[in-house]
C-alpha cells in the first residue's frame, strides 16, 4: 500500500514537472516568435499595405467619388500597427478616368534603393478605371517589374501625379540607374497599356509653374467640413463629426460611407486638367452648407481669360463667362 502511494506521488511530481517544462517551452517559443515578428515588421520603414475599394458612390454628376478602402489582408496591417513603423504615406493619385493607390512594403524610401528589393518587399499599384459612373478594378501593377521590363538597369524611385496628354492619362514616374544613382529619368506610365514611355514635352512641364485661378474664400468651421480647398491633393477625408455641415442626407449611401474609417473623397481630375476648378468646386460644395459661395472673389489671371484680361468673379455664372477652358488646356499642356 505504501509503495502504491509512493508511486502515485512520484507520478504526480513527474506530471507537474512535465507540465512546467511544457509551459516553459511554450513560453520560450511564444517569446521567440513574438521577437521575430517584431523584428520582421519593424524593418519595413515604408508601409501602406494593400487595399481595395469595396464600396463607393459617385457624386457631383461624376466629378467625384466617395470610396471606402478595405485592407487586403487586414492581419498584416494590424501587425504593422502593433510593432510600429511608417504608415502615413501619400497613397492615392486620381485622374478623370483612373484611380491609383500605391501599395508599399519597403525597408527604406524607394528614393534610396540602389538595387531591387528583397522578395518580401513590394511596390505595386491598385488600379481602377472609371467607366461612366462605375469603377472597374484592373490588374495590380508591379512597379519594379514594369521598370525592369522597360530597362533592367533602372528601378522606380518616385511616383507622381496623373497627367492628361492628348486624351490619354499618364502617371509620372521617376526612375534611377542601378549602376549610377546620379542618373535619373522622368518617365510616364500609360494607364491603358501599363507601359512606360518617355514624353519629353510633358516631362518639361511637370515642374513648370502654371497660371492658376486664385480662390480667396475663407472657410468657416461652423459652415464647412473642410479647412481648405484640396485643389491639388486629389483626395481628402473628413471627420464624421462634421457630417452635419455637409449636404448629404443621413439616409444616403454617401453619408453612410463617410461615417466609416478609411473612406476617401476623390476629385476625378488629372493634375493638369483645365476643368479642375469647376469639377473640384462642384465636389467641395457638397461638403459645406448651401449658403457658402466658393466663387466669391475668385481671380482669373489674364492667361486663362477669354479676353486676355484679369477678372475677379463673384458667382459661378461670372466664372464660366470669363474662364477660357481651351486656353487653359493649352496652358496646362493637356493638348499640344
Amino acid at each position: 500500500m505504501k509503495g502504491s502511494v509512493k508511486i502515485v506521488k512520484i507520478t504526480k511530481k513527474k506530471v507537474i514537472y512535465s507540465l512546467l517544462v511544457l509551459l516553459t517551452s511554450i513560453g520560450v517559443i511564444w517569446f521567440s516568435y513574438h521577437t521575430y515578428e517584431k523584428q520582421y515588421y519593424r524593418q519595413f520603414s515604408q508601409y501602406s499595405g494593400k487595399a481595395k475599394i469595396d464600396d463607393y458612390e459617385m457624386i457631383a454628376d461624376g466629378s467625384g467619388v466617395i470610396a471606402h478602402w478595405k485592407s487586403v489582408p487586414p492581419e498584416e496591417d494590424q501587425k504593422k500597427k502593433e510593432y510600429g513603423g511608417s504608415l502615413n504615406l501619400k497613397r492615392i493619385q486620381v485622374g478623370a478616368h483612373h484611380i491609383l493607390r500605391s501599395n508599399i512594403k519597403l525597408k527604406d524610401s524607394p528614393y534610396y534603393y540602389e538595387e531591387r528589393p528583397s522578395k518580401d518587399e513590394y511596390w505595386t499599384l491598385s488600379l481602377y478605371k472609371i467607366e461612366g459612373k462605375k469603377l472597374k478594378e484592373e490588374k495590380e501593377i508591379d512597379l519594379y517589374k514594369i521598370v525592369e521590363d522597360f530597362d533592367s538597369n533602372y528601378i522606380p524611385t518616385e511616383l507622381g501625379a496623373i497627367y492628361s496628354s492628348n486624351g490619354r492619362e499618364l502617371a509620372a514616374l521617376q526612375i534611377r540607374s542601378i549602376k549610377d544613382p546620379t542618373i535619373r529619368k522622368m518617365m510616364f506610365l500609360d494607364l491603358e497599356t501599363h507601359k512606360l514611355e518617355q514624353n519629353d514635352h510633358l516631362a518639361e512641364k511637370v515642374y513648370e509653374k502654371y497660371p492658376l485661378v486664385r480662390f480667396n474664400v475663407n472657410l468657416d468651421k461652423d459652415q464647412s467640413s473642410l479647412e481648405y480647398l484640396h485643389l491639388s491633393d486629389g483626395s481628402f477625408s473628413i471627420d464624421p463629426k462634421d457630417l452635419s455641415k455637409t449636404q448629404f442626407k443621413k439616409s444616403s449611401k454617401a453619408y453612410r460611407l463617410l461615417k466609416q474609417k478609411d473612406t476617401k473623397v476623390m476629385i476625378l481630375n488629372p493634375q493638369n486638367s483645365a476643368n479642375r476648378y469647376s469639377r473640384g468646386l462642384s465636389v467641395f460644395e457638397l461638403f459645406m452648407k448651401k449658403s457658402v459661395n466658393l466663387y466669391h472673389d475668385v481671380t482669373i489671371p489674364s492667361e486663362l481669360s477669354r479676353d486676355g484680361q484679369t477678372h475677379t468673379t463673384q458667382t459661378k455664372e461670372e466664372f464660366d463667362q470669363y474662364y477660357d477652358v481651351e486656353k487653359a488646356r493649352k496652358a496646362y499642356h493637356e493638348i499640344d
